[in-house]
């Protein structure tokens, strides 16, 4: 029974050091180091075992990490990978741009191709046969907000 108990002790407080080792102990640069540009094409029990590390790190207070450490560790959380990747990659946007002015121009070539040759509007359009409907109109007391107005009988 007291062996079992010392050595349930011993099992315990081995495990107790082997956490505070790991949460104390700083992980190695090469492992973190620019894990910007190899991040994505690690395999994911090494993404796992890295995160696993990091958050193990973060624990303990911020002065205590080393600047490899808080670097990966923002890389892991807030970096541009997985949801967080840019959809256009750097460069795009002045391609996009071209793109965008090259399809006004041509939409705006067309549109004015299309004006030039189109026939002539029709003369209910004209200047003189608004203002002829609109004289029409107040003769006939049309309200132009609601409803035509017409005069109630008795």
């Amino acid at each position: 029974m007291l062996r079992s108990l010392v050595s349930k002790n011993l099992t315990q407080s081995t495990r107790l050091s082997s956490v505070r080792f790991a949460q104390t102990h700083a992980i190695s640069n090469a492992s973190i180091v620019e894990l910007e540009k190899r991040w994505e094409s690690l395999p994911s029990n090494d993404q796992q075992e890295i995160v696993g590390q990091l958050s193990e790190r973060q624990k303990l207070p911020w002065g205590e990490l080393t600047q490899a450490e808080k670097r990966a560790a923002w890389y892991v959380s807030y970096g541009a990978w997985g949801p967080r990747r840019p959809i256009h990659p750097k460069g795009e946007a002045g391609k996009i741009t071209t793109g965008v002015l090259i399809g006004l121009g041509v939409s705006l070539s067309i549109f004015l191709t299309i004006r030039a040759f189109a026939p002539e509007p029709p003369k209910t359009l004209t200047r003189e046969w608004q203002e002829a409907s609109d004289e029409y109109l107040k003769s006939k007391n049309a309200n132009p907000w609601s409803t035509y107005s017409q005069v109630q009988s008795k």
